[in-house]
């Protein structure tokens, strides 16, 4: 018996032995940063190692979009790689240039100053005995602090440092006489502080005149001090910085010869990972291989996106995923830093926008993430064609508007009728393009072209009416985008008339693009089949409130729309629509009540999404962590960073055109229209609905980022609308 209990006893002893070793705080992760990748780099399968990391790991794209550059960032590489590994250590949007290159080991030099003096010089803090430090952070800080999205540069660090987790850095990017220290950024604590590493030429570099520039990383010197840092820190960062001298050094090559130096920079990398893995524990460290920044040499146009894999506990073969994109396949540069943070057993501050990615466990990922690269390149291949169209919707715009004001011939007028269509015509077939073709930029012209003229003819042979055809277009706007986002939204998330992953400003939910013709389109439709006749009484209420319930839900819920600047446009639009059509004219009471409205749609989309909880949350989740960390503060900056860019947007973007000769073109035909008709020019319902577009427009540009857009394509509509009151033959005339 005394030899069970003391067997019993030892097996216990081993089984909490082998737990406290596999636990958290014996974890390690390491993250070998390879700059300038594609998925296709590390998926190649003539490189064992790497495409074995791949086949057998968690795999994604990585959208790496950063920071608008400001005017106080010294001039970056056009690779990105500065301002993505600032991203990356702030999991946020970082701005950042050429200043992230410069930091280095503590008792180094930088331009003949040691760092620790031009450190302590520059911040008046005392590092005590951490070994590399950022001398840039502070003006790091202040670009960021100035930017757009107020990022943290080293929220990572600090995080970690919180926990007591201590943090290092190996390695480099270095050019002949030019520091590249940014993979520090990821690093670094928002102090700028980095507790153990090397990152100084001679240790971890060597000279060698076949690589780029002479020189290239030195894999026995990253292992060394490796080996050296491992007890210490559990957090590592190595720059392999050979992946990212090739990409630079491609303009100074040939096409072939760009190909054979990456792929022999892929080939030491392959090596290098393979010598790395012997190091660390499968069941206890966690293994992440990403480029944070696209590739500036690329043999497919528009792959702008890097790549991820993770390899360790939690991350078996497949792809990973994000509540930030709700995509298999991509994720974002800034759900990186929570992904660490929450395997450490850390917590994220505040200032973290990113989400931590979670592991879809299946077969390889191979194949289906390379057609996917494909897939997102060509839609970034295709997304000018959606601008190129506002310059048509425009010319069209100003064309007809021209005819009603200068021209008498009745087939002249008729001509331009139709014409009129085009603004809706163009966005249904942009929609619905996905199923026909997706292929390069000028095949997927001419199928858009083909494509809405098929639909004008259509609609000449079916409804003979142009104004008809309009209502019956926008019916078929509205419910099409309904049933998508019912069903997921793959149309949406495929069409050029929408978002797309490499921009990565949504991935998910409805854009401003068709957010604004969904909420014009719903608003023409109800108000004209009302006007027609076609809906009376009881029933006309029924189907305007019904109608306009449903789009608001389907703008709004986090779990289709999830678009909280579409509620904040289509409550007050939808509200003044349906009070206009009994009679309501504008009063301080009324417009009180219809912000009131507003308020608590919004409330109740924040309110719903709270349910999601914490990883779950869509935007206005986000929004609602924003102002209970920041306070009034912090919606105040988001609705800045909105107006901001809208301003921007309104100088430089093709969108503010159309808005503008949308609104002009309305004002004219309205007042056009008063003058030839009267009084009556428009019934009571389409004056509701002219109204309702008016307020929707406003509200899509004031309430949303690029509102220019938004605004630009509910305000076809209004325009349209009159348009067609005034040219149309079959439209029976007020004084007839």
């Amino acid at each position: 018996m005394k030899n069970l209990t003391l067997c019993l006893f030892t097996l216990v002893l081993i089984i909490a032995a082998c737990a406290s070793f596999a636990s958290p705080g014996n974890s390690h992760v390491v993250v070998v940063i390879a700059g300038s990748c594609s998925v296709r780099d590390f998926a190649n399968p003539n490189l064992h190692e790497l495409s074995a990391l791949f086949e057998n790991g968690s795999a994604a794209l990585l959208n790496v979009r950063a920071g608008r550059a400001s005017r106080d960032a010294e001039p970056g590489s056009r690779s990105g790689f500065e301002a993505g590994c600032l991203s990356l250590g702030a999991s946020a949007m970082a701005a950042g240039g050429a200043e992230v290159r410069r930091a280095g080991d503590a008792n180094g030099l930088i331009e003949g100053i040691k760092v620790k003096d031009l450190f302590t010089g520059r911040t008046d803090i005392n590092p005590r005995a951490a070994e590399v430090l950022h001398t840039e952070i502070a003006k790091i800080q202040h670009i960021n602090a100035a930017a757009s999205y107020h990022a943290k540069p080293g929220s990572l660090g600090s995080a970690l440092h919180l926990a007591r987790i201590r943090t290092a850095i190996i390695g480099n990017s270095d050019l002949p006489n030019e520091i590249h220290r940014e993979a520090t950024a990821a690093a670094m604590d928002e102090m700028g502080i980095v507790d153990y590493g090397e990152v100084d030429t001679e240790k971890v570099t060597q000279a060698d005149p076949t690589a780029p520039y002479g020189i290239r990383t030195n894999p026995d010197g990253l292992l060394k001090e490796l080996d050296r840092v491992f007890p210490q820190s559990r957090f590592i960062v190595v720059d392999f910085g050979d992946t990212i001298r090739a990409d630079a050094y491609a303009d100074s090559c040939t096409d072939e010869q760009a190909a054979i130096i990456k792929n022999r920079a892929d080939a030491r990398l392959s090596r290098f990972i393979s010598r790395l893995k012997e190091r660390l524990d499968p069941r206890s460290d966690l293994l992440v291989l990403l480029s944070p920044n696209a590739r500036s040499y690329s043999e497919i146009d528009g792959e702008r996106m890097g790549a991820i894999v993770i390899s360790g506990p939690g991350f078996s073969r497949g792809m990973l995923i994000s509540p930030s994109t709700r995509k298999p396949g991509i994720v974002t540069i800034a759900d990186v830093a929570p992904t660490i943070l929450a395997f450490l057993g850390a917590k994220p501050t505040a200032d973290m926008v990113g989400r931590p990615v979670k592991n879809i466990a299946g077969g390889s990922a191979v194949e289906a993430l390379l057609k996917l690269n494909l897939d997102e390149s060509g839609q970034a291949q295709r997304q000018p064609i959606m601008r190129g169209s506002s310059v048509v919707q425009s010319s069209v715009v100003a064309l007809v508007t021209v005819v009603v004001l200068l021209f008498s011939l009745a087939w002249v007028r008729r001509l331009a009728a139709w014409l009129s269509l085009t603004v809706v015509a163009i966005p249904l077939a942009m929609l619905y393009m996905p199923l026909i073709y997706s292929g390069g930029l000028v095949g997927s012209s001419i199928v858009l072209i083909v494509l809405t003229l098929v639909l004008l003819g259509a609609c000449s042979l079916t409804f003979r009416s142009p104004a008809r055809a309009f209502v019956w277009l926008c019916a078929t706007m509205v419910i099409s985008l309904a049933v998508d986002l019912v069903r997921g939204g793959s149309l949406i998330g495929s069409s050029i008339g929408s978002y797309n992953a490499v921009e990565g400003a949504r991935y998910y939910g409805i854009g401003n693009e068709l957010m604004g013709t969904l909420l014009g389109a719903a608003i023409a439709w109800v108000g004209l089949m009302i006007s027609a006749g076609k809906v009376k009484g009881r029933v006309a209420s029924a189907f305007a409130v019904g109608t306009f319930a449903a789009v608001l839900v389907l703008m709004v819920a986090p779990n289709l729309g999830a678009k909280v600047g579409g509620a904040l446009a289509a409550a007050p639009a939808i509200a003044v629509a349906l009070l206009a059509r009994r009679g309501w004219k504008p009063s301080v009471r009324g417009v009180v009540l219809i912000g009131v409205f507003t308020v608590l749609v919004v409330m109740a989309m924040f309110a719903f999404d709270a349910l999601h909880g914490g990883s779950n949350q869509s935007h206005a989740g986000r929004v609602v962590s924003t102002v209970a960390n920041e306070g009034a503060a912090g919606l105040f900056a988001i609705f800045g960073r909105k107006i901001a860019l809208n301003f921007m947007l309104v100088a430089t973007s093709m969108w503010s055109r159309l808005l503008g000769l949308s609104l002009g073109g309305s004002i004219i035909l309205f007042w056009w229209g008063k003058r030839q008709f009267g009084e009556k020019f428009l019934t009571k319902e389409e004056a509701a609905a002219a109204l309702g577009c008016c307020v929707g427009t406003a509200a899509a540009f004031a309430f949303n980022d690029s509102g220019v857009v938004a605004g630009a394509t509910c305000s076809v509509f209004l325009w349209a609308m009159l348009a067609l009151k005034i040219l149309d033959p079959g439209v029976k005339k007020p004084e007839e």
